[in-house]
């Protein structure tokens, strides 16, 4: 059985990727995230976790993971991310938790980007500085060094494998929203039209997925042509998927399935 752990049950890509992978089982089920569940096909289980990070009471009876909830949690959290990928040498932005180091920066004339939210998404939490103060009441757990990378690509990662790649790019004819944070509500949509994904950006994915010992991931990374140099901003455990993409995860999931 195919069994989809989610965030939440009406996330609409944890149902669509369901009903796509009614291609590889003919026993696919959602779990709610608050809930008891009894399997009655106890042998060969898959549980795919779809950005939770909560351990219910039935999960060790159920056979193999895709994304431990515990792992889920630490990629959540920014700070802990960085930390880890750091570590591990993944490519990322310069980052400090430092009130005052931070304010350096600015001082030096850089843009930087303060985490009010550690485990926040689509730019929710975000607050940019550039020639402002930084005062005491706004303080944040997490500062991060604007890489000036022009491009910002999105690599959807499985089982060690890029199996989708988009790039965001600004929608034509958008005007207005906030500079400097690539999401939805301010204009920017996920494109592939004339895309070419330049290889460092592929490998920092991979490493950086590995290095969280994550089985799968959505990993935003930006590139800056001039030093031919990618950075890792996050790595996302429950991204939003259709069309292409969908159909690229479930086909994943399902070889991983079959042949693991």
């Amino acid at each position: 059985m195919l069994i989809i752990y989610p965030y939440k049950l009406k996330s609409k890509s944890a149902a669509a990727l369901s009903s796509s992978l009614a291609t590889y089982s003919n026993k696919v089920t959602r779990v709610r995230p608050d809930g008891a569940f009894k399997n009655n096909y106890p042998e060969n289980n898959l549980i795919i976790n779809w950005g939770n990070s909560s351990i219910p009471g039935w999960w060790k009876q159920y056979g193999r993971t895709l994304n431990h909830p515990s792992q889920v949690a630490i990629a959540a959290n920014k700070l802990t991310t960085f930390n880890l990928l750091k570590e591990a040498a993944v490519s990322i932005p310069k980052y400090t938790e430092s009130l005052a180091v931070a304010q350096e920066w600015i001082d030096e004339g850089n843009r930087v980007y303060g985490r009010q939210i550690l485990t926040g998404h689509s730019g929710r939490g975000i607050r940019i500085f550039d020639s402002e103060t930084i005062c005491s009441p706004d303080e944040c757990p997490l500062y991060t060094l604007d890489t000036k990378a022009k491009t910002e690509y999105r690599i959807h990662v499985v089982a060690g494998m890029v199996i989708d790649s988009q790039q965001k790019k600004k929608r034509e004819g958008f005007e207005g929203g906030i500079r400097g944070i690539r999401n939805s509500a301010n204009g920017w949509v996920f494109a592939r039209e004339g895309m070419v994904v330049p290889i460092t950006v592929l490998e920092q994915a991979i490493k950086a997925v590995r290095a969280l010992q994550l089985d799968f991931g959505a990993v935003d990374v930006g590139y800056k042509e001039s030093n031919n140099t990618a950075y890792v901003y996050e790595v996302n455990t429950a991204p939003g998927i259709e069309a292409t993409t969908l159909l690229s995860y479930a086909k994943a999931f399902g070889d991983y399935y079959e042949h693991q």
